[in-house]
């Protein structure tokens, strides 16, 4: 009787040593991802918290907000945060440098940015010498605007670009005629168009708008972390797209933004119906780097790169394998 005990003894202190690791294995993992001001472009983030989709992949997002893209991808490449939502553009340049950053996934792989006139303006040409902001008045987004006003028949050297990084902030310029013509992201051009303001145009090809951003050494050395918020966010690209999450998704922009549904509606329709601008499976396109590259190049810009185009620079898929 007393080998019995020794013996059931033994096994229960083997199977609780055993079962320390693996307790430890499940404990959720804590990552902190720089991000720019709540707007569409983080929809995904917002879905995967609203969904429980990063809960499900143990994952603990501490989100810091970011007050400009370059700032965001600093914040990354340092380590002062282990994975970002960042620009495109602001990826390449930094990779191309030497920065210890990897795409992991494309968030947007098309841009949801509207070229919007303000009051009284209906053509791109009527831009023509007028005060007119992207944002920032350098980088990609910039030199988007400056390409969209060249293929609308528009010198951009005659424009006076100037800087208004908050989107609200462009709403209401183009509103008191501070500036003709304004590049926006939802919902804030569905705002804009409540105002009588015309959408001008829309640039419609591949275009890495955000990718996912890890730090190189972090992923390497936390591997299941990295694979648990890429998944997440995979996990949100697919749900988007379901008709039947239609409604949701939409209230989950709303709260997000706090800006109304029924103008988040309109955001949907845009971005999920018409655009399809996320990234199915966050799979990262070639095209959608180099199109950034060559509308550097075809405004006669400093190009985001000047090197010889390689996708395994800038992306690893394997995050999502």
């Amino acid at each position: 009787m007393k080998t019995m005990t020794r013996t059931l003894a033994a096994l229960i202190a083997l199977a609780a040593i055993g079962a320390a690791p693996a307790a430890r294995a499940q404990q959720p993992a804590e990552v902190r991802v720089a991000v720019l001001a709540p707007s569409a472009l983080l929809w995904l983030h917002a879905i995967a918290k609203d969904q429980g989709f990063y809960d499900a992949n143990k994952i603990v997002v501490k989100e810091l907000v970011a007050g400009s893209s370059p700032a965001l991808l600093q914040a990354v490449s340092s380590g002062s945060v282990e994975a970002g939502i960042s620009l495109g553009d602001v990826v390449i340049r930094a990779v191309d440098q030497g920065a210890p950053v990897v795409i992991a996934g494309a968030v947007l792989e098309k841009t949801i940015l509207r070229l919007v006139g303000g009051t009284g303006i209906n053509a791109i040409k009527e831009l023509e010498g007028a005060t007119v902001t992207a944002g920032a008045v350098e980088g990609g987004t910039a030199n988007l605007l400056r390409y969209q006003l060249k293929r609308g028949g528009v010198d951009p050297r005659s424009v006076k670009m100037v800087a208004l990084t908050n989107s609200r902030d462009r709403v209401v310029a183009l509103g008191n005629g501070q500036v003709k013509g304004a590049l926006l992201i939802a919902p804030f051009d569905t705002l804009a168009e409540r105002e009588k303001m015309k959408v001008l145009d829309v640039y419609r090809e591949p275009y890495i708008q955000t990718p996912l951003i890890f730090n190189k050494d972090w992923a390497a050395k936390n591997r299941a972390a990295a694979v648990g918020l890429a998944k997440a966010l995979q996990k949100a690209s697919v749900w988007i797209y379901d008709p039947a999450n239609k409604q949701k998704a939409i209230d989950i922009l709303s709260a997000y933004t706090k800006v109304p549904a029924d103008v988040c509606a309109g955001s949907y329709q845009f971005i999920v119906e018409d655009q399809k601008a996320i990234g199915r499976n966050l799979e990262v396109q070639a095209a959608g780097l180099e199109n950034i590259i060559n509308i550097d190049k075809d405004i006669g810009a400093n190009p985001a790169s000047s090197k010889p185009f390689d996708l395994s620079r800038y992306y690893d898929p394997s995050f999502l394998k």
